[in-house]
């Protein structure tokens, strides 16, 4: 696939126009705090991420949100829709991101490569959800194909209302994920010796502000969307059904069989416990970033 940086921006305009493309990133969305990563540059010379609107975590509501979004940050050159693992009550301020604020986490396992051993990415995707399978989660899983690798997502639905608040919504997303890969990491070096893909890597990066990318968002670098496949297509899937233009797509995605993770869930937290480590906000951008940004988002035709 090839690196977008000569491609004219009007082929990202023209992704972005496609209806289901703003309903799918809006309806991930719903909920979460969302980061939009730009072509344009810092004063350093890092691709700016918006995440910010006027000292407000930004949110969409809906595939208008979206569209709004894409106007108003038009001369930074979005790209890349990303949403936050968390859903959260409210989101009108930086204190709303703290995680006792959380409804849910959608646990992930974010399987990382090289596009060319996109076959182990798969395979990796495959030892996951048979595992989830065999732990009785069979109807809330999906897999989205990220550009390089793929996200496997359990959908936060699947773990009881009642279960969260008494163990903390990021304490059980982060057992859940730890404690599957603690049990298909000889499934996953396996698959490393037998593609000789030493890069593949399945993370637990679950985290209170970790965000990953929208269904049918653009990558951030690769000419390619990002999918939702149903875990019985994994045996199908090539790269060709992530090409702009001709993309092959799951909308069922968000299904789920309520309190179908719990076993799992309580035996994850029985292993693994709580997440380790104490809440740190992410340091917000520099004053002069964040004013362009806010030049663009306010709709000043004046700018860099």
């Amino acid at each position: 696939m090839r690196e977008p940086m000569g491609e004219p921006y009007e082929l990202v305009l023209a992704h972005y126009g496609r209806p289901e493309v703003l309903e799918e990133i809006a309806r991930f969305s719903r909920g979460r705090w969302v980061a939009i990563h730009c072509e344009a540059r810092d004063e350093k010379g890092r691709p700016i991420l918006v995440r910010y609107a006027g000292g407000r975590p930004l949110s969409v509501r809906g595939p208008g949100d979206v569209r709004e979004l894409l106007g108003r940050l038009r001369r930074l050159r979005p790209r890349t829709f990303y949403a936050s693992s968390a859903i959260y009550r409210r989101l009108e301020g930086p204190g709303d991101l703290h995680p006792s604020n959380a409804l849910a986490f959608t646990p992930t396992w974010d399987v990382d490569n090289e596009l060319r051993y996109w076959e182990a990415t798969v395979e990796a995707a495959k030892a996951i959800v048979s595992f989830l399978e065999g732990a009785g989660v069979v109807s809330s899983v999906f897999v989205k194909w990220s550009g390089r690798g793929a996200h496997v997502h359990l959908h936060h639905g699947s773990i009881s209302r009642d279960l969260l608040p008494k163990h903390g919504p990021l304490d059980v997303a982060y057992a859940i994920v730890e404690y599957v890969l603690l049990k298909v990491e000889g499934a996953l070096h396996d698959i490393r010796e037998r593609f000789g893909s030493g890069h593949l890597k399945v993370e637990n990066r679950m985290d209170p502000q970790r965000v990953f990318t929208c269904p049918l968002t653009l990558h951030r670098q690769l000419d390619m969307v990002a999918v939702c496949l149903r875990p019985d297509e994994l045996d199908d899937f090539t790269p060709d059904w992530a090409r702009p233009g001709s993309f092959r797509h799951w909308r069922g995605w968000d299904r789920y069989e309520p309190g179908e993770a719990d076993e799992l869930a309580l035996r994850a937290l029985e292993v693994v416990g709580p997440y380790p480590r104490p809440y740190r906000p992410r340091r917000r951008k520099t004053k002069r970033v964040e004013e362009m940004i806010m030049r663009f988002l306010r709709g000043s035709p004046s700018g860099p």
